[in-house]
């Protein structure tokens, strides 16, 4: 701490770009703290890299909470939304020019995700934080010592006092702590039982589930909301390894309708049945809304990139002489995208794909009788969802959960039917089937799933060029300013704002990472690979080796992305090249 204080002071009134002398690893009482990266300007974006190191067993916090990956995963978030209470209660912040004298972390949501921003090992605590040193003087040009020493002796020894020490926590901080750790032991319970008894999700009963607003994930305050309550027909009971159980609504694999009226709930369902596979911080309101790891939402999205899917399951070939077993497009429409959506997700290795009317594109849904007689079928080259629905489930176990409320042909072939009528949850099965009989037979269809692509060697190149200012750069890897969810990656600007299940911004992140420790292993591989195979690979190393495996520019800004998330970033890279084994031998 003195060497510090010796060095801050020495550069006191120096040109601002002289802090990167501080670059290296400093004693403070109780803890190490090391810079990682020292931008030399105090307007720079991103900022600085910090970290503080703690000795487990002087940090205090039980063992018992860092049993396992899960316990782990509770406490490393717990810690990181600590340390930014911690900052938010003891330091001044933004007492420089620009915004200088600052700390930060990364933006976080509601979720539990595996972050480097604070890593665990047998011995250690490892925080990594955002830290942008104060600057003064005309234009911020020179370096402000004595507010530098104030952040450093006073803020963040508080700070991290605040956010480690676990005898200086008051009851209500220990109690939360074992909150967070068993939210994650009974989400675990909870899938182990989904996959033994043949169900694709769950919501507790006493869940609140509505939100905040549409861009705003924080649990609804206001008094009327209900909390959900399962229907008695469909409520299961799920033992819990530390005793007790947890009562809620179990939904089968299969294929499931959510229905009602405008306003009724129907989305908020499933919006949390989405959510659900994340786990959530307590007070979210969803703790125990766990729904199976491979779900995926597909919606319309027109104007996406396409690459070379075969989408003849769906869309028989267009007119034009356009041929869809190898489909692609710049600007897909809202048939072709759904459409492409679904086989890719099943080509990632998904199970269980949720659907919405309302971002759904008709036509790809549903034909109706009407437009049947005015439309003759030779004119059509789409084959609506709605007549493979038990193809899909039958011949591909590909259960599937619908949201529907002005397209009832969904409810005649649904193993399920859900009513949610003022935002309670209704089983109206039997009802449908007294009404609308027995599941109509579909027409035998011959739909080939396997074809899948695989990867050229030169894919995710992150070179840059900038031809208004004639500069070329290694490496582009960042989110787009003011727009988290899409990523500058390379010469590609990729929208993932249809992604609906990438939580914050820094799995945007992490996801260009990802590609770009795709390309430099691609490049060592003798012959191509699916892109399944590739996310294996990669997820494969980071179960074994951690976050720090994708080697990120600015350590402890990464939240890590399920495989499916990755699977549509790559499947929506306008510069994707697929492997042709016919032009590799042309060649």
């Amino acid at each position: 701490m003195n060497k510090l204080d010796q060095l801050i002071n020495s550069i006191d009134d120096h040109p601002f770009h002289e802090i990167q002398t501080l670059q290296g690893t400093y004693r403070f009482p109780g803890f190490e703290f090391r810079f990682i990266k020292i931008q030399g300007s105090p307007g720079a974006n991103p900022a600085s890299i910090a970290s503080v190191k703690i000795s487990i067993p002087e940090s205090g916090i039980p063992e018992k909470f860092l049993q396992s990956t899960e316990c782990k995963l509770a406490v490393a978030d717990f810690l990181i939304r600590r340390f930014r209470q911690g900052i938010e209660t003891f330091a001044r912040q933004n007492r420089g020019k620009d915004g200088s004298g600052s700390f930060n972390t990364i933006t976080l949501s509601q979720k539990m995700l595996q972050r480097d921003s604070v890593l665990i090992d047998e011995k250690f605590f490892y925080l990594r934080f955002i830290i942008s040193l104060p600057a003064k003087g005309q234009g911020g040009g020179v370096f402000d010592a004595g507010q530098a020493w104030i952040m450093f002796s006073q803020e963040l020894v508080a700070i991290v006092g605040f956010t480690f020490f676990y005898h200086r926590y008051e009851v209500c901080t220990k109690t939360l702590l074992s909150r967070f750790v068993d939210v994650q032991n009974k989400r675990a319970d909870i899938s182990f039982f989904l996959q033994q008894h043949g169900l694709v999700a769950f919501i507790a009963n006493g869940s609140r589930l509505p939100r905040h607003s549409g861009i705003d994930d924080r649990p609804s305050t206001h008094e009327s909301v209900k909390t959900f309550q399962s229907p008695v027909s469909l409520q299961v009971e799920i033992p819990l390894t530390e005793g007790g159980s947890i009562t809620g609504m179990g939904i089968k694999e299969g294929i499931t309708c959510i229905t009602g009226g405008g306003f009724h709930g129907k989305s908020t369902l499933m919006q949390a049945i989405l959510a659900g596979v994340y786990a959530h911080i307590p007070g979210d309101g969803r703790e125990f809304v766990v729904t199976r790891e491979d779900a995926f939402f597909i919606r319309a999205e027109e104007g996406r990139s396409i690459r070379d899917v075969d989408i003849r399951p769906f869309i028989s070939d267009l007119p034009n002489d356009i041929k869809t077993n190898h489909f692609s497009t710049d600007n897909a429409s809202g048939s072709t995208s759904q459409a492409a959506g679904i086989v890719e997700a099943v080509e990632s290795g998904s199970g269980l794909l949720l659907f919405d009317e309302d971002t759904s594109a008709t036509n790809f849904l549903v034909r109706d009788e009407l437009i049947r007689k005015v439309l003759d079928s030779s004119l059509e080259p789409i084959k609506p969802l709605y007549s493979w629905l038990r193809f899909l489930w039958e011949q591909r176990r590909i259960s599937m959960i619908f949201v529907v409320g002005g397209i009832g042909y969904f409810l005649q072939k649904a193993d399920m039917c859900l009513l949610m009528e003022n935002y309670r949850c209704h089983d109206i099965t039997a009802k449908v089937r007294k009404k609308l009989g027995r599941i109509p037979a579909e027409p035998s269809f011959h739909a080939d799933f396997s074809t899948v692509r695989r990867l050229a060697a030169d894919n995710f190149n992150p070179g840059y060029e900038n031809q208004r200012l004639k500069k070329v750069l290694d490496k582009r890897i960042k989110n787009l300013r003011n727009a988290p969810k899409q990523l500058e990656y390379g010469m590609d600007i990729i929208n993932l704002e249809s992604v609906s299940q990438i939580a914050e911004a820094p799995q945007v992140l992490a996801i260009g990472y990802c590609l770009f420790t795709l390309r430099n292993k691609m490049a060592e591989s003798d012959k191509p690979e699916t892109i399944r195979f590739w996310i294996d690979w990669l997820y494969d190393e980071i179960a074994k080796h951690g976050l720090p495996v994708l080697e990120p520019d600015y350590p402890g800004t990464l939240s890590m992305p399920r495989k499916y998330e990755l699977a549509a970033t790559i499947n929506r890279t306008r510069s994707l090249k697929i492997f042709h084994e016919e032009l590799s031998k042309s060649q």
